[in-house]
């Protein structure tokens, strides 16, 4: 089975659920198949939009023909419930062929967060590079243990009244540990602690790029609890309006509800 129709039968439901396990698992890892995925993902909707299209301009034809005197009107009636039944068919097949708001969520945090980058400065280097090294290789439980100990380090010395220039690299340092602790909890389905974490990110008004709400709304839809849609979309509108980090694919998604 090649690449393309692995995708299709990804995004159709169509895998079974050790094959969908093993998609998602090579997803996080190779680049290319993300890559190819976003693509297909682009092609889907952009065809959605030229059905829809040309599903407007066919019913303008049928308004016009519907106008015309000379045809007997009960034809015209025929024709018309057979093209909209068949342009119906079309459209909703389309539909149902997109992807759902998960599987985009899945396939943007497979290309954005499936590597962590390794430039790293500060205080706690080796240990975070460490974190980042098990992240990468999918040891998420042990990545969140050294991000958890390194972001309390870093806020117990935030508290203890440490130098000026300590208590700075710790402010500086926390975010992306907070945001690194989440994104392993997250990929542990661990959700509850992920929304905590990202809030607390997103929280921070001292950041000059912030993507905690964004990454909020993700655990959000991950998630899927009641209410977690609702606030999953207050989230997406929130970065869009305050133009934030990921304003673009937060508009995808909202397109997807």
């Amino acid at each position: 089975m090649n690449n393309l129709e692995t995708i299709e039968n990804y995004l159709t439901g169509q895998l079974t659920t050790a094959e969908r396990s093993r998609f998602e698992t090579t997803l996080r890892t190779d680049p290319a198949l993300a890559q190819s995925l976003a693509f297909y993902i682009q092609v889907k909707q952009v065809a959605q939009a030229e059905a829809r299209k040309q599903r407007k301009a066919e019913l303008n034809a049928l308004r016009q023909t519907a106008k015309q005197p000379a045809a007997p009107m009960r034809w015209v009636a025929a024709a018309s419930v057979l093209l909209l039944l068949g342009l119906g068919w079309l459209i909703f097949r389309l539909e149902t062929e997109l992807p759902t708001t998960a599987q985009l969520t899945d396939t943007y945090l497979a290309d954005k967060y499936g590597q962590l980058s390794t430039t790293m400065s500060g205080d706690a280097v080796s240990s975070l590079e460490q974190g980042i090294d098990l992240y990468n290789r999918q040891q998420y439980a042990e990545a969140e243990t050294i991000f958890t100990r390194e972001l309390n380090r870093q806020q117990n010395r935030q508290l203890s009244g440490s130098t000026l220039k300590g208590g700075l690299e710790a402010t500086l340092g926390s975010d992306r540990l907070l945001k690194f602790a989440g994104l392993a909890a997250l990929q542990q389905q661990k959700y509850d602690v992920a929304i905590q974490r990202f809030q607390q990110l997103g929280q921070r008004t001292d950041l000059f790029s912030n993507p905690g709400l964004f990454l909020e709304a993700l655990a959000r839809i991950k998630r899927n609890e009641p209410m977690d849609k609702e606030q999953a979309k207050k989230l997406l509108d929130t970065v869009i309006n305050k133009n934030l980090e990921d304003k673009k694919t937060a508009k995808q998604l909202l397109n997807q509800f």
